[in-house]
């Protein structure tokens, strides 16, 4: 308890006070006890003197100096004091203490004077005789018949050694009252101002646990009065703070989680470009998600190695001039720029400062991957040129044509029909190219099947195989169907698979040379029907193998506009797949032939479970 300094500022002033005012009291009591004794002794010494004057005053009279000595020598030795007669001349008639003969004369002594002057005198002083400090008390005495009277002086003192002793004892009895009043009235305020601040300073150590951050400590002790009422607050405050930071805590762990979850790049740091924050995507995006510690405490041109992107943020900080994005409402700054290319990706990165208002206290870098919609742009523009090279060539024959009919080739019995058979031939070809434009427009804007019910896959590819037998035929194919009558059935759109399975032998029909073989197998496998099209046509090379499920890509663009291909059948079946929840696999050399193998499930799959 007397370690805290709350309790020491407090007791110690108190115990200060206190033995002042005991010294105080203490020293004007001596002051007073030896002024009274002082005054005691002066009535004392008057006393003496009268007893004195009655023993000595018939002899003192009778002028019998020697019967006054062995009086006053009588005196001294009952311990009266000292006591000395001097004539009106000043010469010593008598002293119990010295040798009248030897001692000098005295009328110049001040309590003499006094006497002699004014009656009586006393004084307090050095006696040269005695060599000692002595309280003098002196009366005149006029003694003798009326006309011979004579006048003497008679002194009596006190030895103030005496009267120191006595003093020293009566100081020594104050000063062990004095330490017994300071010992007493210490420990007293030691009790209560040790019962008062006991609380205060629990109260003291429960703040600062608070202050530490141990929020889930309360303050039990509760008293009554002011301590009773800082410790509710107290509480109440812990209270409020716990709450406080839990929905803070709370609202952080939002807030990280949202921006760890986002895939843009989020970097915050402090005006010293030191960073303070940074998601799992900026690293990912800006390249350095390969560091093996943390670039928490780092500072951005540490991290970034992207000249453009520390330019930015240089120009931001600097408030100089930047792209036309630039922004600068209120005291924001921001500035957004397009990076070049990194490792085949592009990049949106905005900088701007913050507060909003305010000078900048630090700075926010959002890295956006605008990758995907470049990627999109460029397929945009492939799309719409293939479509017009596609649109373009027949229609280019056919106005051709039809141009050289109107010239006159109509009336010519045999280029006329020729020409015609031309014309419709690409115009069929024209027909099929948006059917399948706008078959695939179809299956990219839904979100699940359409039409959806219980396929039977046996029978639709024996409708598959009447369908298209006929076309083998032309070409001599051996078209070998095996398809077992147990396969279980599919829930799906017929119709589409219909078209997926029809596309893939159309293919193989076409592009294997005559006399080749196509065959088609079907079996049941681990919750998924497996669908084989097999052929040992004219093959696809490796390389060229990742692109052929891409719009208008075709691997011979000759052979295909003569075989009447759009480009977009395997486009379809790779989007019909998909959306029953299944896949397709291709094995295939060049001059050995393909396998395209569909891979569906069985069971309900989450693209089209979500639309039941």
């Amino acid at each position: 308890m007397f370690s805290s300094p709350f309790f020491r500022r407090l007791f110690l002033p108190c115990l200060l006070l206190i033995c002042a005012a005991v010294g105080t009291v203490g020293f004007y009591a001596a002051r007073a006890m030896r002024e009274s004794y002082e005054a005691r002794t002066q009535a004392d010494l008057v006393d003496r003197s009268r007893l004195v004057e009655l023993l000595i005053g018939q002899s003192l009279a009778a002028g019998d100096n020697a019967k006054v000595q062995e009086l006053l020598t009588q005196v001294h030795v009952s311990g009266g004091g000292r006591v000395t007669v001097v004539d009106s001349d000043g010469v010593v008639i008598a002293d119990n203490e010295a040798d009248p003969r030897r001692m000098e004369n005295h009328a110049n002594r001040l309590e003499i004077v006094a006497a002699m002057k004014s009656g009586q005198g006393n004084a307090i002083r050095h006696s040269d005789t005695l060599n000692q400090e002595l309280d003098y008390f002196a009366r005149r005495l006029v003694l003798g018949p009326p006309g011979s009277q004579h006048v003497y002086c008679l002194r009596v003192a006190e030895h103030l050694a005496n009267l120191d002793a006595q003093l020293h004892h009566l100081y020594w009895y104050l000063a062990l009252a004095a330490t017994a009043a300071v010992l007493a009235m210490g420990g007293i305020s030691y009790a209560l101002i040790r019962r008062d601040t006991r609380p205060v300073i629990a109260l003291t150590e429960f703040a600062n646990t608070l202050a530490r951050g141990e929020l889930n400590r309360r303050y039990s002790n509760l008293e009554h009065g002011e301590t009773a009422v800082l410790a509710k607050a107290l509480n109440d405050m812990a209270d409020s703070l716990e709450r406080q930071l839990r929905r803070t805590a709370a609202g952080n762990a939002r807030l990280l989680a949202i921006l760890g979850s986002m895939t843009e790049g989020v970097i915050a740091a402090d005006i010293n470009q030191k960073i303070l924050f940074t998601n799992e995507s900026a690293g990912r995006l800006l390249g350095f998600s390969a560091l093996s510690r943390s670039v928490t405490g780092q500072t951005l041109p540490e991290v970034i190695r992207i000249e453009q992107i520390t330019q930015l943020v240089d120009q931001v900080l600097s408030g100089g001039p930047g792209s036309p994005q630039d922004s600068h409402a209120g005291n924001l700054r921001r500035k957004t720029i397009h990076v070049s290319p990194l490792s085949d990706r592009h990049l949106e990165v905005t900088v701007c400062t913050f507060p909003i208002k305010g000078p900048p206290e630090g700075l926010i870098l959002v890295a956006h991957d605008t990758t995907q919609s470049e990627q999109y742009q460029k397929l945009r523009k492939e799309f719409v040129a293939n479509v017009s090279h596609e649109l373009r060539t027949p229609l280019s024959i056919i106005k051709g044509f039809a141009e050289t009919l109107r010239d006159g080739a109509m009336d010519d019995p045999v280029r006329g029909p020729q020409y015609l058979g031309t014309i419709e031939k690409h115009a069929d070809q024209l027909t099929n190219l948006v059917s399948d434009l706008l078959e695939l427009s179809r299956l990219d804007s839904q979100v699940g099947l359409t039409h959806k019910a219980p396929v039977n896959l046996v029978s639709l590819i024996r409708r598959v195989e009447d369908l298209l037998l006929p076309v083998a035929q032309r070409k001599k194919h051996v078209f070998d169907i095996r398809v077992p009558e147990h396969l279980p059935q599919l829930f799906g759109n017929e119709d589409y698979l219909e078209r997926t399975i029809t596309n893939l032998i159309d293919n193989a029909i076409k592009y294997t040379p005559e006399g080749g073989r196509v065959s088609v197998n079907a079996r049941h496998e681990n919750e998924s029907v497996i669908i084989e099209v097999t052929d040992n046509g004219i093959g696809i090379a490796q390389h060229e193998v990742p692109f052929i499920f891409e719009r208008f890509y075709r691997v011979d663009r000759s052979r295909s506009r003569e075989l009447g291909g759009t480009g977009l059948g395997l486009s379809i079946v790779k989007h019909v797949v998909q959306v029953h929840g299944g896949s397709i696999q291709v094995d295939t050399s060049p001059g050995h032939g393909s396998t395209f193998r569909l891979l569906i499930p069985v069971a309900s799959t989450p693209a089209y479970a979500a639309a039941e």
